[in-house]
């Protein structure tokens, strides 16, 4: 119950000393009259204070709940747009699916973490590099150079093989069209190999004057060869999966597809709390609302009761009470108080306050 000052201090006006002792004065003077239909001053002077008290209620809720259905509204209409939002991007997806089950044969498995592949295929390449370092260091070092000459070129032949692979790769989805094009696939193919060729060639030269080994030149370089391609079409293939722009498409209509079903999940959660909180909200001011017409009216009823009791002429009348206890006002709960209107309309959401009035003096 809504706890107010004129509830608690003993000796306000309307507390229950004075409401006993306001009736025992007006029921020895009789007033008002038995046949008088009119509340007693007291009692009209505390349904007034009743009538403004809920008035003033119903306007600090509705000025409340202009915040409180304002933040619903917006988080309801965020919702829809969210929804509305991951309806398209998963039929983005499937139009993705689609293509690639038309280029393919199948449609592609979704997976846990679309950015896996992207991961896996760079953790390849770095194993790439880290076996390409020590090979090209070896056969380098054959060359009599120093050791920094030795891993910077060994690193520069490594840093290329790989570079030109992944390139490549993804340009092998792109048509042929054009010299610059054509060019370019050419030298990214070719041109490792030129360079691991010459290097051989200097190798041998230089095993030839020293007299380091009794192998045979072109058994050396036919191995080099031969594992430098496998590493070298690997990645190219790698690269060629990873950049295949169907999967691609599919790829990036999941993420989209997945970053929407996140935001449509916290709309509704924000739509969620909201309403919860409106609710809430609402719960409160109803049960204030009810505490203050209930205290009103059992303070009413103390005041008749001490009122009949002491009052003179009650055996004097043909009706058990006088007229005026049958003319209480309709003390009730506002219906602005009662029910939560939902709509997310405009004009809903800027309503004014309604208007609520009662005669103090009739029924």
């Amino acid at each position: 119950m809504l706890r107010r000052w004129w509830q608690i201090w003993i000796f306000n006006p309307y507390g229950n000393f004075n409401v006993k002792r306001q009736g025992r004065i007006d029921g020895k003077l009789a007033i008002p009259p038995w046949t008088s239909e009119q509340q007693p001053d007291f009692l009209r002077e505390l349904y007034y204070l009743t009538q403004t008290t809920l008035e003033a209620l119903v306007e600090a809720w509705h000025k409340s709940d202009r915040y409180l259905k304002g933040t619903w509204v917006a988080a309801t209409l965020h919702q829809q747009q969210a929804e509305k939002e991951l309806v398209e991007a998963a039929d983005r997806e499937e139009q993705a699916q689609q293509r690639h089950e038309e280029v393919h044969g199948r449609r592609l498995a979704v997976p846990d973490s679309p950015r896996g592949r992207t991961f896996f295929y760079w953790l390849i390449v770095a194993f790439a590099l880290v076996c390409e370092f020590p090979f090209n260091a070896i056969v380098f070092q054959q060359l009599g150079v120093s050791d920094y000459a030795t891993w910077l070129m060994a690193g520069t032949v490594a840093m290329g093989l790989v570079a030109c692979a992944h390139f490549l790769g993804a340009q092998m989805h792109q048509p042929a069209k054009g010299l610059m094009t054509i060019t370019n696939r050419v030298l990214l193919a070719t041109i490792p190999f030129i360079t691991i060729v010459c290097v051989a060639m200097l190798r041998r030269d230089h095993m030839r004057q020293q007299a380091l080994s009794n192998l045979d030149p072109a058994e050396l370089l036919a191995t080099s060869l031969m594992i430098n391609v496998l590493i070298f079409w690997a990645l190219t293939y790698c690269s060629y999966k990873l950049h295949d722009p169907v999967i691609e498409a599919v790829l990036k209509a999941l993420i989209q597809r997945q970053n929407k079903e996140q935001r449509a999940h916290l709309a509704e959660k924000a739509t969620a709390s909201a309403r919860i909180t409106r609710q809430k909200e609402h719960q409160q001011a109803l049960q204030d609302a009810t505490g203050w017409v209930s205290e009103v009216r059992r303070r009413a009823a103390l005041y008749r009761r001490t009122h009949i009791r002491v009052r003179p002429d009650r055996d004097q009348n043909s009706t058990p009470a006088p007229e005026w206890f049958n003319r209480e006002p309709d003390v009730t709960i506002p219906d602005a108080l009662k029910e939560l209107e939902w709509s997310t309309t405009a004009d809903t959401v800027d309503q004014t306050a309604p208007r609520m009035s009662f005669s103090a003096t009739t029924r």
